[in-house]
C-alpha cells in the first residue's frame, strides 16, 4: 500500500507542477529524508515496546548545542580541526545517548509510563538548552563539519549514504540479534517475556539508549545542514516521527514494525511534503492535513486488528 500510494503521489505531483518531477526536486528530497528519517527510527524503537519518546527532538537540541559550543570554543571560524570535529560528534552521540538511558532507568525502574517520563524530559532538556543558548543561535562551524549534511559523494549525499547505512544497522539488530528478538517479544507479550527469563528492566534501559543514539546522529546531520544549533531547532519534526512510525506499520501498542515500513513511509511522506510546498498549499492546511493522516493511520491499525 505505501508503495502504491507513493507512486500515486509522485504521479499527482508531477501532473500538478511539472518541476517536481526533476533531479532538483529529487534531489531535495534525498537531502530532507535522512533527518526526519532518523528521528522517526527513533521514535519506532521504543514503539515497539509499546512506549514512545516525546523528547527525541529536545534531546537532539541539547546535543546539538553542546557539540556546537565544543566546536566554537576549541576552532576558530575559518579554521579546520578534524580530530576536534570528530570530538564533538561523540560528544552530542554520548549526550542523546545518555538521555535515552535516564529514559530508559525511570520508565524501567519507577514503572512510570513512557508518555509520561519522555514528556517531563522534553520539557526540562528544553529549559536548559534555553538557558544555555539564552535564546540565541549556535553557528560557526569549519567546512569539515559543514560538508556531513550538504556535502555529496559522487553526486549522492553524505546524510542520505549516513541514513541507509544507520537504516541497515538496525535492521541487523531487530531481525539478526537476540536483543532484537527480545525487544518484539515484550512488545508482543510483556509478561510473557518476564517470565521466559528475560530481564525487563535492562531491555528497557538498552531499548531507549538505542533510541537515543540515532536521535544523537540525526542531531549531527540536522545541525551541520543548518549550520546552527538552537533550543527550537526542528521543533515540528515530533508530530512527523510520530506519524510516519505510524504510517509506516509501527503498532503503537508494540510488538510490531519493520524498519523496511519506516523507509517508505518516509519517502512517501518528504514526497507529499515537497509536492505541497511545490504548490505553496497553506502552512496550516498542511499541518491539519498531516493530523488527519494520524487519525487515518491509527483507525486503519485498529480496524486491521479487530
Amino acid at each position: 500500500m505505501l508503495i502504491i500510494l507513493t507512486a500515486a503521489c509522485i504521479i499527482f505531483f508531477s501532473i500538478m507542477k511539472r518541476s517536481f518531477f526533476s533531479l532538483d526536486s529529487f534531489g531535495s528530497i534525498a537531502r530532507q529524508i535522512p533527518e526526519i528519517g532518523l528521528f522517526s527510527l527513533a521514535m519506532m524503537i521504543p514503539m515497539l515496546v509499546g512506549g514512545i519518546d516525546l523528547s527525541v527532538i529536545a534531546s537532539a537540541n541539547l546535543g546539538s548545542i553542546l557539540m556546537s559550543m565544543f566546536i566554537t570554543g576549541k576552532i576558530e571560524k575559518g579554521d579546520e580541526n578534524v580530530p576536534v570535529v570528530i570530538i564533538a560528534i561523540l560528544i552530542c552521540l554520548v549526550v542523546c545517548t545518555a538521555v535515552g538511558f535516564l529514559n530508559g532507568v525511570i520508565v524501567a525502574v519507577f514503572r512510570i509510563p513512557a508518555m509520561l517520563v519522555t514528556l517531563g524530559m522534553q520539557m526540562a532538556l528544553t529549559g536548559i538548552s534555553l538557558g544555555i543558548t539564552r535564546g540565541g543561535t549556535l553557528s560557526g562551524y569549519p567546512a569539515s563539519f559543514v560538508s556531513i549534511g550538504n556535502g555529496d559523494f559522487h553526486g549522492i549525499p553524505n546524510q542520505f549514504l549516513i541514513f541507509i547505512v544507520a537504516a541497515a544497522a538496525l535492521i541487523i539488530i531487530l531481525q539478526k540479534t537476540p536483543f532484537g528478538t527480545k525487544l518484539r517479544m515484550y512488545g508482543s507479550n510483556a509478561t510473557a517475556t518476564v517470565y521466559s527469563g528475560v530481564s525487563d528492566r535492562s531491555l528497557l534501559i538498552r531499548t531507549h539508549m538505542l533510541s537515543g543514539l540515532y536521535v544523537g546522529i540525526a542531531a549531527v546531520i540536522m545541525s551541520s545542514r543548518l549550520t546552527s544549533a538552537s533550543a527550537g531547532a526542528a521543533a515540528n519534526y515530533l508530530m512527523r516521527a510520530i506519524l510516519i512510525a505510524v504510517l509506516g506499520g509501527v503498532d503503537p501498542n508494540g510488538g510490531r514494525g519493520k524498519v523496511a515500513g519506516i523507509l517508505w513511509a518516509v519517502l512517501l511522506f518528504q514526497c507529499m511534503a515537497t509536492g505541497l510546498n511545490i504548490l505553496r498549499v497553506n502552512s496550516y492546511i498542511v499541518i491539519a492535513l498531516y493530523g488527519v493522516i494520524l487519525l487515518v493511520s491509527v483507525f486503519a491499525r485498529t480496524r486491521k486488528d479487530s
